[in-house]
């Protein structure tokens, strides 16, 4: 029995040992590697000392350079320490929190390291015992590097302080001043946009022309404005200007050789407070007006003009702004709208005032102000469907709850380059607080305009 014992404790100590010499020569690998890469593992320590990275530069090498495997660097020594932790058995357990502690502060990969470590040593310990002549009790009490006794009233270090250069420019440590030329700006939250177009078409034809027809002549030159302003948290402010004049000839006209087929002044703000991922408090003003005068073929009167209506919205609600994968959509509820109309008073015979249903006063003489109260909701959409094709959307719908005042316009504009565009535009108009006169046997109080055009367009 005992030589049963005595087998089995010798075979184990001899697999011990091949395993340890096993281990040994993977480490004498790894330390060879190192000598290879000696100097890229100095100029890679030095570099990367500030981020822990310790890292060999060379691919072929993959050994990392780390502060626990000092004792790899001097086979002459024998560490007790090694012997001992590797026999014996740690029979407490560690706190939960101490190990996610210990995990947090890096002890978890050193305590690997170092039974790494441990294992090799203990093999080569039992392979070649001859080898190591060093013990690690010798250096105990030998003093590495003797601390200076320095007081902050030392003179040395006094002097030594105060005789050091004063840094009030970083550019005096640093030779090429280009990198260091560091300014910070304040961020831009505003997005400004412009685009102006304009399109000509002219057709001539003789008297006698075998068809007959007219000579005509149209004109249209628009420009659209655009200032966003966006905090990125809480406030949004959206501002937009829309310009817009045409003519065209009326040769069969009696009173006029030109009238404007587009005239168009629009001014519109909208701010926003954040309310929730969406949603923003909001008050929004709106102004509408036009340039010229604008009449009928083969009548004198004027029906419009310049501040002849001047309409005026003033509203307050909710703005709904979803952020979409394309394009930009808003929906305002305006519960709580203000509506202030104009026209100007040289009209003698007040046709324009007859026209837009203009209250009168108590003389039975037509009022020049009308202020009205209701309710508004508008919604604007902007997308673009294949590149350089885009589709504006612009809706709104006001209401007194006596009478209703809605638009619809729809806007398709292509861009062939740089300066060359075409657009259709379609617009719906509802207005049932007209003089009956206006209204329309088949549309009764809607109105349609469409108009296509081509010609220069540029974006700024």
């Amino acid at each position: 029995m005992k030589v049963f014992k005595v087998i089995t404790l010798a075979a184990l100590l001899a697999g011990t040992s091949v395993s340890a010499s096993a281990q040994v020569y993977r480490r004498a690998q790894r330390m060879a590697r190192f000598t290879l890469h000696a100097d890229s593992i100095v100029r890679n320590f030095q570099k990367k000392l500030s981020s822990f990275e310790f890292a060999v530069e060379d691919d072929s090498a993959d050994v990392a350079l780390t502060p626990y495997i000092y004792r790899m660097g001097d086979p002459s020594t024998f560490y007790s320490k090694s012997l001992k932790d590797e026999f014996s058995i740690n029979w407490k357990q560690d706190n939960a929190d101490d190990a996610q502690l210990a995990s947090s502060n890096g002890m978890t990969y050193r305590a690997g390291i170092n039974k790494m470590i441990d294992k090799a040593l203990v093999g080569a310990y039992i392979s070649n015992p001859n080898n190591f002549t060093h013990y690690d009790s010798q250096f105990e009490n030998e003093e590495v590097m003797k601390e200076a006794d320095v007081t902050k009233n030392d003179k040395a270090v006094e002097s030594i302080l105060q005789s050091a250069p004063v840094i009030s420019d970083v550019t005096q440590v640093i030779e090429d001043e280009s990198k260091v030329d560091i300014v910070a700006e304040k961020p831009n939250f505003w997005t400004k946009s412009g685009k102006f177009t304009t399109q000509f078409t002219q057709s001539y034809m003789s008297a006698n022309w075998y068809k007959g027809g007219n000579n005509n002549v149209t004109l249209l030159a628009t420009l659209l404005l655009e200032a966003k302003y966006n905090d990125q948290q809480k406030v949004q402010w959206d501002n937009k200007a829309d310009f817009r004049l045409g003519f065209v000839s009326t040769p069969s006209d009696t009173y006029h050789k030109f009238m404007t087929n587009n005239d168009k002044i629009y001014l519109a703000s909208k701010l926003g407070i954040k309310a929730t991922k969406s949603w923003y408090y909001t008050i929004q003003g709106d102004v509408n007006s036009q340039f010229l005068n604008g009449y009928r073929s083969n009548k004198q009167e004027t029906f419009s003009k310049f501040l002849a209506p001047l309409d005026v919205f003033v509203s307050i609600g909710m703005d709904f702004k979803p952020k979409l994968k394309k394009g930009e959509l808003s929906v305002a509820l305006l519960p709580l709208s203000y509506k202030f109309r104009y026209i100007s008073s040289d009209d003698s015979i007040f046709t324009i005032h007859k026209t837009y249903n203009m209250k009168k006063n108590d003389l039975d003489i037509y009022r020049n102000t009308q202020h009205d109260f209701g309710s508004k909701v508008e919604a604007n959409y902007k997308l673009e469907i294949v590149k350089n094709l885009i589709w504006r959307s612009r809706f709104y719908y006001y209401t007194t709850y006596k009478y209703a005042e809605s638009e619809w316009e729809n806007a398709f504009s292509f861009k062939f380059n740089k300066y060359f565009s075409t657009e259709i535009n379609c617009l719906w108009r509802f207005d049932d607080n007209r003089s009956p006169s206006t209204k329309d046997e088949k549309l009764k109080y809607f109105q349609f305009k469409e108009y296509f055009t081509f010609g220069l367009a540029y974006d700024f």
